[in-house]
């Protein structure tokens, strides 16, 4: 057995290294299947919209990132983005992203996507929505993109194309020209209404039920490594004849 183990020193390194990494990554998919799991039960638990009234101030921590709320507001002129390099359906847009007033405060609402058809200098325009709306989405605390390629650069000129729309970013902007305090999350429109154009935020782009495939897949891998292994130093035998 050791004269074949001597033989077969590449085969049992390669095992060695890459057996280890493959049921890693097997445990990791099936952890990922997990908080996909608890996210999926959370935006059960949120899914029934809370009712916020005009002119209401909305605290930080009386709500939870992902709660739908349904609200009625005024979007502000003039302010609104177009987020950049949106894909729906294989077509490529624009989210629009507007700003209202909720109580004392400030929140931004992404109203969703829209075909830009190539467009950009100058930006298509939408429709404007003058008047009390009524909006129902979720309140969702938005990251900063770690692959972001440059820093957006905040200007008075309306609409403002931008590659992401984080409060955090924005509230510096927005100090300058306007009262109020902006919240930290973004209103995603989900419903039908007048200021929604096409709604398709998801808050995960792949489902639990796809990463227990990709953890089988990698258990599956594992295994398969160690019949190969198996079979190869200890009953090829072909190999047996050279060894011995």
């Amino acid at each position: 057995m050791i004269k074949r183990l001597q033989h077969y020193w590449a085969i049992s390194i390669f095992t060695v290294f890459f057996l280890p990494l493959t049921v890693s990554l097997g445990f990791w998919q099936l952890d990922r299947a997990d908080q996909k799991q608890q996210l999926e039960a959370n935006l059960a638990a949120l899914e029934q919209p809370i009712t916020l009234t005009l002119g209401q101030d909305l605290l930080a921590g009386s709500l939870k990132n992902l709660q739908r709320v349904t609200l009625n507001s005024r979007f502000i002129k003039p302010f609104i983005w177009f987020k950049d390099n949106q894909v729906v359906k294989g077509k490529v847009g624009y989210d629009a992203v507007g700003l209202i007033h909720l109580g004392t405060d400030l929140l931004l609402v992404n109203r969703g996507w829209f075909a830009s058809y190539g467009q950009r200098e100058p930006l298509p325009k939408i429709d404007w929505i003058d008047g009390e709306v009524s909006l129902t989405g979720r309140l969702v605390n938005v990251q900063a993109n770690p692959y972001q390629l440059g820093v957006d650069v905040y200007t008075d000129q309306y609409p403002q194309l931008v590659q992401s729309i984080t409060p955090p970013e924005v509230a510096g902007h927005l100090k300058a020209v306007i009262e109020g305090t902006l919240l930290p999350w973004v209103l995603m429109l989900d419903a039908p209404g007048k200021a929604t154009l096409t709604p398709h935020w998801r808050a995960s782009s792949i489902s639990d039920a796809k990463h227990l495939a990709y953890a089988w897949q990698w258990f599956g891998l594992a295994l398969t490594l160690i019949l190969l292994y198996v079979y190869r130093v200890f009953y090829s035998p072909i190999d047996t004849k050279k060894v011995n």
